[in-house]
């Protein structure tokens, strides 16, 4: 189906995100849609400037909603490369969001890369990605420490998945 109405194209990209559950790239959303690609990265472009507020990843595309609901914390975390994956998966399980990875370096200060990690797949493309590029995680410039901000349904959720990285030995005091 191609949707060559901009206005029209755009309500669908907002209609597709906000049923979405997790991130749809723009290469998903061109196909679906039977445009290019820069089609869809200069729509997102005029929806944002709309006030729509989407948010952008290495996943995808994803509609952010009420950024009031759900419960929101800080989880410090420690793990070495391998580690990242039990990490991941464990806090997905638990219906938490994981927004974004910091790390405090001691030249560049605080750094921050968003991650946007919702589902089991998510996490398999991460994975992928990381293992594919031989690449280091952010982490790994400061022994495996860094933190997540993430976002837990309710409190019973965070609560569950903080005691399950707890008992993993992944959370880090100090």
């Amino acid at each position: 189906m191609s949707e060559t109405n901009g206005s029209g194209r755009r309500a669908r990209i907002v209609e597709l995100l906000r049923e979405g559950h997790r991130p749809i790239t723009g290469s998903e959303l061109s196909g679906s849609l039977g445009v290019s690609r820069q089609a869809i990265v200069n729509d997102i472009a005029i929806l944002r400037a709309a006030g729509e507020p989407i948010n952008g990843g290495p996943h995808g595309y994803h509609w952010e909603g009420d950024p009031t609901s759900g419960v929101f914390a800080i989880l410090t975390c420690a793990h070495d490369r391998e580690g990242s994956q039990k990490e991941l998966e464990t806090l997905v399980a638990h219906g938490v969001t994981v927004l974004d990875v910091t790390i405090d370096h001691p030249l560049y200060g605080e750094v921050r890369a968003e991650l946007t990690i919702s589902s089991h797949r998510d996490v398999e493309r991460y994975m992928e990605v990381l293992h594919a590029s031989d690449t280091q995680p952010l982490s790994s410039l400061m022994d495996g420490v860094h933190r997540h901000r993430v976002r837990a349904p309710d409190d019973v959720a965070l609560a569950s998945a903080r005691g399950d990285l707890e008992l993993l030995g992944f959370l880090h005091e100090g």
